[in-house]
């Protein structure tokens, strides 16, 4: 898997503590504000992804159906989950379902980050490591993506899902050099 692993630095925490500072906690959180910590830092890493590839991206977080338009043509909307191991190439990125109807980008795209198991605090710091792991066009996302119930348990690896969603695997991704020739 050609994904970019990016360490997280006292700029990239500053950055994303200061939106989670200045963001309420959405309705629909699961996680409430360590959720907004997740979200937040996945998207400064992101927005550092792209700037170093050159690409030319416009921040439309406010808008409830994307997150970013890059090139002034593809949108995105981006996925960040929380991890405590390095990602694996058989391992699930998700897409929840309660907003799947109104988020309709042309890509999805996921990032892992790499959390200190030992560190039980609640300090953005605890995040070491960003994984930038590739994207997906939606109609390929709901044609190979797995579907889940909230409830539901995946016997593979235990998961039980707390909401709806929708899963692929990261070998099913495109990777990161191929979404930049595409963005470019």
């Amino acid at each position: 898997m050609n994904y970019r692993r990016m360490a997280i630095n006292q700029q990239y925490w500053d950055s994303a503590q200061e939106r989670v500072d200045n963001s309420p906690v959405y309705k629909l959180s699961h996680r409430k504000r360590e959720a907004n910590q997740v979200g937040f830092l996945g998207e400064v890493m992101f927005e550092a992804f792209l700037k170093h590839n050159d690409i030319i991206f416009s921040d439309e977080r406010s808008s409830t159906r994307y997150d970013y338009i890059v090139n002034n043509e593809y949108s995105i909307d981006l996925k960040t989950k929380d991890r405590t191991v390095v990602p694996k190439i058989y391992y699930d990125n998700s897409v929840p379902l309660y907003n799947h109807e109104h988020q309709r980008p042309d890509f999805y795209y996921f990032i892992s980050l790499l959390r200190n198991r030992e560190d039980g605090t609640s300090d953005i710091t605890r995040f070491k490591y960003a994984f930038i792991l590739g994207g997906i066009r939606i109609q390929e996302l709901e044609k190979v993506g797995k579907k889940w119930d909230a409830g539901e348990t995946d016997q593979s690896n235990g998961t039980k899902f707390w909401t709806a969603c929708i899963n692929v695997k990261m070998e099913q991704l495109i990777d990161n050099q191929n979404m930049v020739n595409i963005f470019k």
